[in-house]
């Protein structure tokens, strides 16, 4: 059985109209939106989840370990200065008025809305997010030099499907391939509208700035349109043929008349419309679709497992603390002390820890006790082999041992 699907969704980059690719796939509401602010402990989405199979939010990577669970990750990206701009309008006209319904605003949206933050302050500022693809995808909480790497590995190791907002049709063919839906096609959502006629041009000046402060994120979005290019290049036969019929439904769908153009899913999609988009659908041959999805789950990648673990303490020369494989907990997990990039000890998890399980981990055998060698009484931490998930607490441990 798949791990439920977990969409990443960066803000402005095309993330309401992939949720309404998976209402046609799944049904209305099916979608398990995660708002920390109204469910601080994820129990009830935590179970929507499981039953629907399908959600996400605007969360970075790594909410399968507040899970306690693997997901299957995927997750869209945009040309940076278009969506940094994209989200200054769409703060200018209120977030296509759900402002006035109740949506919240951060400070700077509702100075944009008030007409007191201009587009080349918002922009050369980046108040929109700087570095938001990695700082989402990499999982860290704030960007540092480590970040982009740690981003890269999770795009290669834990994220099935990364796709651009600028090709949505490719994006959502790619993604059935890797998972269990079956309908590439999508409602446009939330487009921003009611744009002032006369928006204002970007300086150069903004425009340099931004570029230079977002480096990093330039450089993701650089590689993962690469990346795609060769994914769809290895597939060329079956995703050629597959992608041209999908345009041709998509641009049936795109006739109808559309309510959610410029509004928001905050109250799902209409089950009504869903049906009539299914029905435009239902009127096409799906074979060559079918086809490239055969072809493509017939040569899919297994991805990395997922860990969860936490060091407990270091006492008489010995890290001790718990680790879990989260896709296999039966598993025993390697665990490496390491001082800078050099591995100084090694050892397994498996000693009993029933606490572990209690907690809705999957086994009480996930202990560990690893003995530190004279060169490691200072300056190391404690990491799962292969893995650029930390363990929480894992140091830099300091003479005395204690977590710097």
């Amino acid at each position: 059985m798949r791990p439920p699907i977990f969409f990443i969704h960066p803000p402005k980059s095309g993330g309401s109209t992939v949720i309404s690719f998976f209402d046609l796939n799944k049904g209305k509401d099916q979608f398990v939106n995660f708002v920390w602010e109204k469910d601080n402990n994820w129990d009830n989405s935590r179970a929507k989840l499981w039953k629907s199979g399908v959600g996400g939010g605007h969360q970075i990577y790594g909410i399968h370990r507040g899970l306690k669970a693997p997901l299957t990750y995927c997750t869209i990206l945009r040309d940076p200065l278009a969506r940094q701009m994209s989200h200054y309008w769409y703060a200018v006209n209120g977030k296509n008025g759900e402002v006035g319904r109740g949506a919240s605003l951060s400070a700077v949206e509702a100075l944009a809305g008030c007409g007191e933050i201009s587009l080349d302050e918002w922009v050369s500022e980046s108040y929109g997010g700087r570095n938001l693809f990695v700082h989402m995808l990499s999982g860290h909480p704030t960007v540092d030099a480590s970040s982009l790497e740690a981003a890269r590995f999770n795009l290669r190791r834990h994220i099935k499907v990364a796709g651009a907002c600028e090709d949505m049709s490719g994006f959502l063919l790619r993604l059935c391939g890797k998972t269990d839906l079956k309908l590439p096609f999508y409602i446009e959502t939330n487009k921003t509208g009611n744009s002032p006629r006369d928006r204002s041009k970007l300086s150069e000046w903004a425009r340099q700035k931004f570029i230079e402060e977002n480096q990093l994120d330039y450089a993701l979005f650089n590689e993962v349109t690469k990346d795609i290019d060769r994914e769809v290049q290895a597939a060329e036969g079956p995703f050629s043929n597959a992608i041209e019929l999908v345009r041709s439904v998509q641009a049936e769908i795109n006739k109808l008349e559309n309510p959610y153009l410029h509004a928001s899913t905050i109250f799902g999609f209409d089950a009504g419309y869903l049906a009539k988009v299914r029905n435009v659908i239902a009127e096409f041959d799906l074979r060559l679709i079918e086809e490239y999805i055969a072809f493509e789950r017939g040569r899919e990648a297994d991805l990395f497992d997922m860990h969860e673990g936490f060091v407990d303490a270091v006492h008489d020369g010995v890290v001790s603390g718990w680790a879990v494989n989260l896709h296999h907990p039966e598993e025993k997990v390697l665990i490496e002390v390491r001082v800078g990039d050099e591995v100084v000890a090694t050892g397994w998890s498996g000693a009993h820890r029933p606490d572990v399980s209690e907690a809705g981990y999957g086994t009480a055998y996930a202990g560990f006790s690893v003995r530190l060698p004279d060169q490691a009484l200072d300056g190391f931490h404690v990491t799962i082999a292969h893995s650029h998930e930390p363990l929480h607490n894992g140091g830099t441990w300091r003479q005395g041992w204690h977590p710097a």
